[in-house]
């Protein structure tokens, strides 16, 4: 990422980046509106879900779901969360099942090359989980 001391990039500004004009012993915290919808949003983390999937995926099947959650939260899922994001995992490839092109849009998002072996539809909808993941309260502000 360019960063210029007198243009803070709006991504960094909406998470509370310092101006680099001066040193800062300290930043400050804040939770808004503007920072979800970055990580919703932006090219950048839409690209770095679709790497997780992307990890995810060359592992066996049936350890796929508790191997992303212990990569991003370091904690097996309980199954409430396992079950719910089952579900979400199947919804999502049904959807992307009915529009192909729109998991080709979403696997197509950022710089990153697409593996050419992989299955858009699967990868669109583990992309979809690893945002879910990505931009649980527990992965962003929870220590």
């Amino acid at each position: 990422m360019h960063w210029q001391r007198t243009f803070l990039h709006p991504m960094l500004a909406n998470f509370d980046a310092p101006s680099r004009e001066e040193c800062t012993a300290a930043r400050p915290d804040s939770t808004t509106p503007q920072q979800a919808l970055t990580l919703l949003n932006d090219p950048t983390f839409v690209e770095a879900a679709r790497a997780l999937a992307e990890r995810v995926l060359a592992l066996p099947a049936d350890g796929r779901l508790e191997a992303a959650f212990l990569r991003v939260l370091t904690r097996p899922p309980e199954p409430r969360e396992a079950e719910s994001l089952r579900a979400f995992l199947a919804a999502q490839e049904a959807a992307y099942r009915e529009r192909p092109a729109d998991a080709g849009a979403l696997v197509a998002v950022g710089l990153r090359p697409r593996p050419h072996d992989a299955d858009p539809v699967t990868l669109a909808a583990w992309t979809a989980v690893a945002r879910v993941l990505l931009n649980l309260n527990e992965t962003i502000v929870r220590y």
